[in-house]
């Protein structure tokens, strides 16, 4: 006979704090989703009560294990449990490191938003275009020194567009007007040797000038208003309506 779930409840009000690392790996294992649910209650209980003990889930060996505690992290946005994330998100797989980013936004502590920092030059594309568009978001600066080498330097070349946009839109919402002259080399090379970058990159810094507004961007965007690629003078017209807001 199995048993009732007010009696599963009860045992599972009885569990004592060392149980949290068994509970989270068994999670995954669960097919009962009854039951399922009565073990993340009670491992949220024992984590909101037991800072050591999410540590302890969080450094544990099974994976499973330790995806499960970073989920549960970023659902009851435990500040303590970030300084158990940095060896995950450096050396977890995708899986597990766009749940660590996403528990990682959810706590926004200041430890987690160091960790993002960092995250804008992971190895994966998700994890990088996800913390940009957070810390972004919360206008947060300690990533600028990445975002500007981004953009001046090589690393978005053999990126998708995508993630040029979510680099340069955050670029230009931080650099402010002091970005402007980096836009404009981008946008509208001068002289006919001066360097052209391809269509995506120039429509992406047309879309960062929109984020910076003001008369002096949009003087930059109004010369390239008659550029002969169509997905430059696209996101120049939608940065030129932005900047008149």
């Amino acid at each position: 006979m199995h048993p009732t779930e007010a009696e599963l409840g009860e045992l599972f009000r009885e569990l004592q704090p060392e149980a949290l690392v068994t509970l989270a790996g068994w999670v995954a294992r669960l097919s009962n989703e009854q039951v399922k649910l009565l073990v993340k209650r009670s491992a949220e209980r024992l984590a909101s009560q037991n800072a050591g003990e999410v540590l302890k889930a969080l450094a544990s060996n099974d994976p499973g294990t330790a995806l499960e505690m970073v989920r549960l992290a970023g659902r009851l946005r435990l500040n303590g449990a970030p300084e158990g994330m940095e060896r995950l998100l450096a050396e977890g797989n995708r899986e597990m490191k766009l749940a660590v980013v996403e528990a990682l936004t959810a706590v926004a502590s200041p430890t987690a938003l160091r960790l993002l920092e960092r995250a804008v030059e992971d190895g994966e594309r998700d994890v990088r275009i996800a913390a940009v568009r957070f810390l972004s978001s919360r206008g947060h600066r300690g990533a600028f020194q990445r975002l500007e080498s981004a953009v001046n330097g090589n690393k978005l070349r053999q990126a998708d567009l995508t993630e040029k946009i979510a680099f340069f839109e955050a670029y230009g919402a931080q650099a402010g007007a002091a970005g402007i002259p980096v836009l404009e080399r981008i946008l509208v090379p001068r002289g006919l040797l001066g360097r052209r970058e391809d269509a995506e990159t120039r429509a992406c810094a047309a879309m960062a000038l929109g984020k910076i507004r003001g008369p002096e961007a949009r003087a930059v965007l109004e010369r390239a208003v008659a550029d002969k690629e169509a997905l430059v003078r696209n996101a120049v017209s939608r940065a030129l309506r932005e900047t008149v807001r």
